[in-house]
This record gives structure tokens, C-alpha cells and sequence, in this order.
């Protein structure tokens, strides 16, 4: 009788139970006070003890029931409140019929939604393993349980970095670079998705009863035309003002040279721009090239390109993972005011041996690595080099330097890691590049960059991670010229090494703390003349030593489910020791060198100037619903390091200035706000956001200052404030065979220097545009499958010309002109835009095969556009000057590669 009313209840009442806010009881259910409970006692149990003491009923199967269990606490409570309190967050109904039935039902939607995941991923022919995830137990249906796990590759043994971690197509996680993730779900049925371009996506249905651990790994599959891009670069996971830039994509771009360049990558971005055509760097956000930490392993490095710009330093072949971030950066980075490019290399397999390497019109570099010791230590190798100099003869410039050009360059990496125990690894990494390049047959120009680190990484528990890092880097850079009468070598050079202590622990709060620690030696220049009949005179500049220390903490952590809150807090140490001279100047006078009054000498590492920091950090994530979402993101950073130029771009006599007495470090305080959207399940993505900067003491030079070589380079800096502010905007789209991206960016940089004196001001104190400061870009980047393996490709780059000053007035004085110059930066350039083309045609998607090729034929330029680099000034024979314009490349470049990898 009583299962024959419980299935008559089931098929009439269904909606009108449905319809009552869960899970409260009807008004009329009786009155009773429980009694006797005991702790752990299961619900099913005490239900039947109630039926036999009181004029009531239970209908309910006894599965359904079964994870819940009362204790003591309801004692002398209603049935009502014990009921409601249990089954609040689960998917049990219940109601009161008939005078004496309580009727327990299960709500069929969270079922047939997960029904329907199964048969959706069954249609797509994905493999569905199945898993039961805690402890039954300890199972209570509809509370939050953490699942947190490691994801590895399956051939090479090594965690994958950017693997998305998907739940119920909702909620999502992303490893770190350790492979680790957590996320929280609701306990019960949860389709959990693991996925990662170019590696088979694995998909566990799980029965989680409570917290758990699930480790996973993911087997290597062949790309093809419907294969969804997944990443970090997914709009609705990633953090505010970050991206992750994928080495595949980079070497299916249009390339200068067949060079696949890192950096140009970056420049691609929105809110990144560059200077010209060929210029070092990057601008992030209104920020100078000096402002971005750039980091190899985690060391960092000074010089990101060859050639002055030509083609990045960094062979993408050897590079694993890229990540970007331009605003909201995590306390644990720390030392450059606008961004950080934090650059990881391949570790090497270890089962078996992978090569690869590349042949181009310009260079080549080869890539080897596998086990030195089976699954317990590998090694990884790339090295890559130029050749020739022939091509910078073909390239139609009016710069007629370039076409007499000399190039040369390399640069290789290393490195080598053994697992100490199951909870250890040691790893050693190592980086260097050289660069010789030459404009003229006598003026040489020349830099060096080494990276070397050793890393112990240690997990002490489940969830606890540690790494201690010592580092070693230097930069070198200089120039020299063969002409006997001004023979001459200057040379620059700063070693910094260092030691680094990170600990992260994964669990509901992720937690990140450590302490880091550099110590710079500056040589600020050395000029030594190398010809006997050179009339160069010899100059040392005293070397400069200073030390900068930092302790951070920050928390992650979701907050009411939708809310993923992220503070942390740098607090930064500077000191700048001797040996070295303070000048004093004349108060109340401008600071210039017939000004001094005194000195202050100060001994081999006795303390000169000391700052200290403090630098919160926010990042803030709300999430809308499954498609979009708004993030918030702030974070003050500290400078404590200055480039001293007098050009836009990087010049190979630009002067790396730790802060002192005169030069205080820059601070900069910036606010994000976007807003983020996937359309058409997630065929397309897109984002706007928001960002307004300012940065205290920011250096600029006075007009005609003389940087090189200068003991007083406070006579001819002027500190200054840096304002800029600006919307980017983005849209994508990241399935099917036509991929690509669409961005346009409005920003405005700008600068004010107004000092105590009429000296002391740049443009009468009034604000002026930075050297980079370029309101409008457009960038359009695209890639076509015409067929399983051939892809046409492209990008198109516009960009407002950026700021000049111009001559507005000349005069003749005893027969020598004079010009007078407008305000700073009052003109422009032309503007700049530029279409690259790439047909990439790669090997066939065999997994086993001995060698897997492909061919990219670039065009760079495509339609030939001379966009202007500078504007320069000749004397026209008549005491006046006519401005002409510098492109350093005028003409399409066309260029093919052949890549393999075995």
C-alpha cells in the first residue's frame, strides 16, 4: 500500500510539489518534539522510530536518504526545522498530504541536466571515465567540496601549465606551473572536463561524496581545423589584464625574416605598442620599455631583442609557456612599474628523446631533449644562430645604414632536471645571447645577456609547495670604432644575482607567500680609447651597488561562490651602498652642476639611500552567470631601477640608474575594470576594459641634455609624474576554421615635470605627451584553415604616429644657424599601419612518425607601406634645415621557413 501511494504521489503531484519553495514543509504538519536522538544517527532511522510514537507517515526510497545522518543538536526541536536544516542545500523535497503523509521527493532537473553532459560529450565520440571522488561518509548532498589534483603530459612525465579544468560547463579552474589546481563543487554528479590544445581532452564523470584528490593525465593528440582552443587565454578564466601566449600560435603568425618573434607577439596585445619599426621593447599601458619585467626562468633579462630590434632574443622553440600580465599583477612580481613577461622553458622528456629545429633565410637553431636517467632526470638544449647579412642588402630602405649593415647573433639555453624523491626536484636552467651589429664599416655595436638559476622545488604535503631559487644574471652592451683617430671601446654592464624563497599552498584559500632578495652592480661606463692615435681620452665611471629585498603575501579565494577575491601585499626593501659620492646643491637654486656646493663620500658598503615600499595588490572576479563576467583589479608597484635615455627607443648607449639621493624610485598606482562575455557556446569571446595609471617620479630630460658618461646625471634629469588612462576593447573568435581577433585601443600617455625653477620645468610645467603616447590602435590578427594542414594567416597593425618635437622658427648668428624647437612632443609622425600574410603547410597529423615538418612563407609589409621611424633634420646649404623622413623598412619582405621536430 504505501509504495502505491508513494507512486500515485510521484505521477500527480510532481509540479504542485515543484512549485513550493524548497524545502519547507506544509503549514498543517503536525507538531512534534524530537526526542532521542542520538549523533550520527541516520535520518532513515530516526523517520521510523517518529512513525511509531506519533500519527504519521514517511514515504521517501531509502537511497535518497541514506548520506543524511541527525545528531543530538535536534533534540527538542521540530520535525519541521531538523528537515529543512538537512535537506537546505540538496535536491530532496518534501510535503505533507492527506492529514498523516510526509512525502519525500527528489528533483529530477540537476539529474537530467547531467544526463544531458553525458549525452552530449557521447555524441561528440569523447571517452567518458567514470570516478567516485571522498568519502562516502562523509557524503552530504548539495554541500561545497574541494577537489584539487595535479595534471601531467603522459609522454614526458613533466606538470602541464594553462590546462582548463572544467566543471558542469560552469565552473572552471587552471593548473599553475606546478600542474596543480583546485576547484570546489557540488557534491553528487559533476562531469568534469580536462583540457589543453594539442593533448586529448579527458572527461571524468564523478560521483563526489567529499573533498578529494583527482591527478590526471593528458595523452598528446594531432591538431585539427575543429579543435577548440582552449588555454589560459580564456576570456571568463583568466585573471584581469592577463594573457598567456601559446608557442603554436606564434609560429603559425607572419614572421620578419622567418623569425618567429616572441615579442612581436606581445606587441599585439591590446594596450601594447611600440615605438617603430624596429625598436627594442615594448610600451604597456603608457609605460617606457624599462617599466616591463621580463623574466627567463625567473631571472631577468635586460635585453629582449637581436639587432636592435630586428628579431626577438628568445627562440620560441625552446619556450613552454608565456604569460602576460599588464595590469592586476600578483604580489609575487615585483621591481618594474607596468608589466610582467614571465617566460618559462621546456623541460626535457622523460621516457625518450624529442628534437626539433628550423631552417630559415636568416637563421637556424636546432632543440634536443629527452632522459639522462629514466623518469628520474632529463635534459633540454636549443641553440640558435645567424649566418648571413645578405638580406639586410635586399631591403629597400632610405636608411642607407641598413643596407651596409653587419649582423650577426645567438643565443642558446639549457637545462637539466632530476627528481631527488617522489616530493623533490632540482632543476637548472641557463640563457644567454649574444649580439654583434654593425650600421657602418667602422662603429660596432655589441650586448650580451646570461641567465643562469638553480631551483629546488620541494612538497612537503598534499597541498603545501615550496621552491627556493638562486639566480645569477648579467647584461653587457656597449660600442667601439675601428677609425684610428676617435678609436674607441665604451662599454656598460649590470650583475645582479639572486635568491628567491615561494611557497604556495592549494586548498580553499590558495595562499602565496615568500621572500626574494637582488643584489646590482652597475658599471654606469667605461670609455678607453684603442688606437694609439686615437684622440678618445680615457673615463671610469665609478661602479654603483645597491640591494633590493622583498616579503609578499596574497590569498585567493571564491566567496560566495560567484566571487573569486585575490590580496596580497608586497612590501619592498631598497638600499644604495657605497662606495660613492652625494653632490649637495645651492637650496633654493636649480639643481645644475655650477651649483654644487658640496659632497658626501661615503665608504665601500656604507648605507646612502634607503627606501621602503609597500605595494597592495587586488584582483577581483565576479561571475554573471556562464557566460560573462566583470573583474576589478588595482595594485601599486615600486621601481627601484631607471633607464636614462634621450631617445624614444632603446639606443645600445642608453644607461641602466639604480635610485639614489636625486633619482626616487617610481610608484605607480593603476585600477582595472573589464567586463567579459563568451557567445555561442563559447565560439566567441570578447572584453572591454578600462584602465587609469599614474606613476610618480618618472625621469625626462632637460633640452640638450648630455647623458653619456655623466657624473652628474641629476644636473640633466628632471623628475616628473606620468599619467595615463585608456579603454581596450576585444572581440575573438576561437572556433572552426576561420580564427582570429579584432581589438582597438584608445589611451592617452602623458607626462608633467614642473619643478621649483624655470630650469626645473619641461614644457612651463604644463602636461605633454610621453615619447610613446599613441591614442589609436587597431590590430587584426587572423588564421584560416584551407585544409587539415594548410593555414593562411595575418595580421594588420594601425597605430597613431607617436609625439615629436619639431623646429618652428631658424636665424642665422655669426653665420651659424639656430633652430628653435616647438613645445616637447607638440607633433607626430605619419601614423603607422602594416599587413603581414603567412601560408603555413605542416606534415601530415600521423602521431608516429620519424619526422614531422612545415613550411611558413612569409610576407612581412606586405604592401610596402614606408612607415616613417623618425624624422630627421639635414642643412639645406642655406643656414636652415628640411626635414626628411628615416623608415627603415620600406618594401615587402618575403621570407620562407622550414621547421621539423622529431
Amino acid at each position: 500500500m504505501k509504495k502505491l501511494l508513494l507512486f500515485c504521489v510521484f505521477v500527480v503531484t510532481p509540479a504542485w510539489i515543484f512549485a513550493q519553495d524548497p524545502p519547507v514543509g506544509r503549514p498543517d504538519m503536525p507538531s512534534m518534539t524530537l526526542t532521542g536522538i542520538k549523533d550520527g544517527q541516520p535520518l532513515a532511522d530516526v523517520l521510523i522510530e517518529l512513525e511509531k510514537s506519533h500519527p504519521v507517515r514517511f514515504f521517501f526510497a531509502p537511497e535518497w536518504l541514506e548520506p543524511y545522518t541527525a545528531d543530538s543538536q535536534y533534540n527538542g526541536k521540530s520535525l519541521r526545522y531538523m528537515l529543512d536544516d538537512l535537506l537546505r542545500a540538496s535536491d530532496i523535497r518534501y510535503s505533507y498530504m492527506f492529514g498523516y503523509a510526509v512525502i519525500f521527493i527528489r528533483d529530477p532537473q540537476r539529474t537530467l541536466e547531467h544526463e544531458a553532459r553525458v549525452q552530449t560529450a557521447i555524441a561528440k565520440k569523447k571517452t567518458i571515465e567514470s570516478r567516485e571522488l571522498g568519502d562516502r561518509r562523509k557524503y552530504k548532498p548539495g554541500s561545497r567540496a574541494a577537489i584539487t589534483g595535479n595534471v601531467k603530459d603522459e609522454s614526458t612525465r613533466h606538470p602541464m601549465v594553462g590546462v582548463i579544468v572544467l566543471v558542469n560547463d560552469v565552473e572552471t579552474a587552471v593548473t599553475d606551473e606546478k600542474g596543480n589546481y583546485i576547484i570546489n563543487v557540488t557534491t553528487g554528479e559533476n562531469m568534469i572536463h580536462f583540457k589543453s590544445v594539442n593533448f586529448r581532452e579527458r572527461v571524468i564523470d564523478a560521483k563526489v561524496y567529499s573533498p578529494a584528490t583527482l591527478d590526471i593525465v593528458l595523452e598528446e593528440a594531432p591538431t585539427v581545423l575543429d579543435e577548440v582552443v582552449i588555454s589560459e587565454q580564456a576570456v571568463l578564466n583568466r585573471r584581469i589584464s592577463q594573457t598567456s601566449l601559446r608557442v603554436t600560435d606564434m609560429k603559425r603568425a607572419p614572421t620578419f625574416l622567418g623569425e618567429v618573434d616572441l615579442i612581436k607577439q606581445v606587441q599585439n596585445q591590446p594596450g601594447v605598442t611600440t615605438v617603430g619599426e624596429v625598436a627594442q621593447g615594448f610600451n604597456v599601458r603608457g609605460g617606457g620599455v624599462d617599466q616591463n619585467l621580463v623574466l627567463y626562468d625567473g631571472v631577468p633579462v635586460f635585453n629582449t631583442s637581436h639587432a636592435l630590434g630586428f628579431f626577438t632574443a628568445f627562440n620560441a622553440d625552446a619556450v613552454s609557456q608565456v604569460s602576460f600580465y599588464k595590469g592586476g599583477i600578483p604580489a609575487e612580481f615585483g621591481g618594474r612599474v607596468s608589466s610582467v613577461l614571465d617566460i618559462k622553458s621546456k623541460e626535457g622528456p622523460l621516457d625518450k628523446w624529442h628534437g626539433g629545429g628550423g631552417i630559415g633565410i636568416m637563421s637556424s637553431y636546432l632543440t634536443a631533449g629527452g632522459p639522462v636517467k629514466d623518469d628520474t632526470s632529463s635534459v633540454i638544449a636549443s641553440v640558435r644562430t645567424s649566418y648571413s647579412d645578405w638580406v639586410l642588402k635586399t631591403i629597400k630602405s632610405n636608411y642607407q645604414d641598413v643596407q651596409n649593415a653587419s649582423l650577426s647573433f645567438y643565443d642558446g639555453s639549457l637545462k637539466y632536471i632530476h627528481k631527488l624523491t617522489n616530493r623533490s626536484k632540482l632543476t637548472l636552467s641557463g640563457y644567454t645571447s649574444y649580439d654583434r651589429f654593425s650600421l657602418t664599416n667602422d662603429t660596432l655595436y655589441t650586448s650580451r645577456n646570461i641567465a643562469a638559476s638553480i631551483h629546488y622545488d620541494r612538497t612537503f604535503t598534499e597541498r603545501l609547495f615550496g621552491t627556493l631559487s638562486v639566480s645569477f644574471g648579467k647584461y653587457t652592451y656597449g660600442t667601439s670604432d675601428d677609425d684610428p683617430t676617435q678609436a674607441y671601446d665604451l662599454s656598460y654592464g649590470i650583475t645582479y644575482p639572486s635568491v628567491k624563497l615561494d611557497f604556495n599552498y592549494e586548498g580553499e584559500h590558495k595562499l602565496s607567500f615568500g621572500a626574494h632578495h637582488t643584489w646590482y652592480d652597475f658599471a654606469p661606463g667605461s670609455l678607453k680609447p684603442t688606437d694609439p692615435e686615437s684622440t678618445v681620452r680615457n673615463i671610469d665611471m665609478r661602479p654603483e651597488r645597491s640591494s633590493e629585498s622583498a616579503l609578499y603575501f596574497s590569498d585567493a579565494f571564491y566567496w560566495r561562490e560567484k566571487f573569486l577575491l585575490e590580496a596580497g601585499l608586497r612590501a619592498s626593501f631598497f638600499n644604495r651602498v657605497g662606495d660613492g659620492v652625494t653632490y649637495h646643491y645651492a637650496e633654493g637654486l636649480p639643481r645644475l652642476r655650477q651649483n654644487i656646493t658640496d659632497s658626501t663620500v661615503y665608504d665601500k658598503g656604507e648605507s646612502m639611500k634607503t627606501y621602503v615600499g609597500l605595494e597592495p595588490r587586488v584582483s577581483l572576479r565576479y561571475t554573471l552567470n556562464a557566460f560573462a563576467s566583470i573583474k576589478l583589479g588595482y595594485n601599486r608597484m615600486y621601481q627601484y631601477m631607471h633607464l636614462i635615455s634621450n631617445t624614444a627607443a632603446v639606443t645600445p648607449v642608453d644607461i641602466w640608474q639604480s635610485s639614489n639621493t636625486y633619482f626616487k624610485p617610481q610608484i605607480a598606482d593603476q585600477i582595472s575594470l573589464g567586463y567579459y562575455r563568451t557567445i555561442q557556446e563559447n565560439m566567441y569571446e570578447a572584453y572591454v576594459e578600462g584602465f587609469y595609471k599614474v606613476t610618480q617620479n618618472v625621469l625626462d630630460f632637460r633640452d640638450g641634455a648630455s647623458l653619456i658618461l655623466n657624473k652628474n646625471l641629476e644636473t640633466t634629469l628632471l623628475p616628473g609624474d606620468a599619467e595615463a588612462y585608456g579603454v581596450e576593447v576585444s572581440a575573438s573568435k576561437i572556433k572552426g576554421r576561420l580564427q582570429g581577433s579584432l581589438s582597438y585601443t584608445y589611451s592617452r600617455s602623458w607626462r608633467t615635470v614642473d619643478g621649483a625653477s624655470e630650469e626645473e620645468k619641461i614644457n612651463d610645467g604644463n602636461r605633454y605627451p610621453s615619447n610613446y603616447d599613441q591614442p589609436h590602435v587597431v590590430q587584426l590578427g587572423w588564421r584560416y584553415g584551407l585544409s587539415r594542414r594548410i593555414f593562411f594567416s595575418g595580421t594588420f597593425v594601425y597605430h597613431t604616429g607617436r609625439p615629436m618635437s619639431l623646429p618652428i622658427a631658424g636665424y642665422s648668428v655669426d653665420g651659424v644657424p639656430v633652430m628653435t624647437f616647438s613645445d616637447r612632443n607638440k607633433y607626430r609622425i605619419p601614423d603607422y599601419h602594416r599587413l603581414d600574410l603567412a601560408l603555413i603547410i605542416e606534415g601530415t597529423h600521423k602521431r608516429k612518425k620519424m619526422l614531422d615538418g612545415t613550411w611558413v612563407i612569409s610576407f612581412y609589409n606586405a604592401y610596402g607601406r614606408k612607415n616613417a621611424y623618425a624624422v630627421f633634420f639635414q642643412d639645406n646649404g642655406k643656414g636652415f634645415y628640411n626635414p626628411y623622413k628615416l623608415s627603415v623598412v620600406g618594401t615587402i619582405v618575403p621570407s620562407v621557413t622550414y621547421s621539423f621536430k622529431f
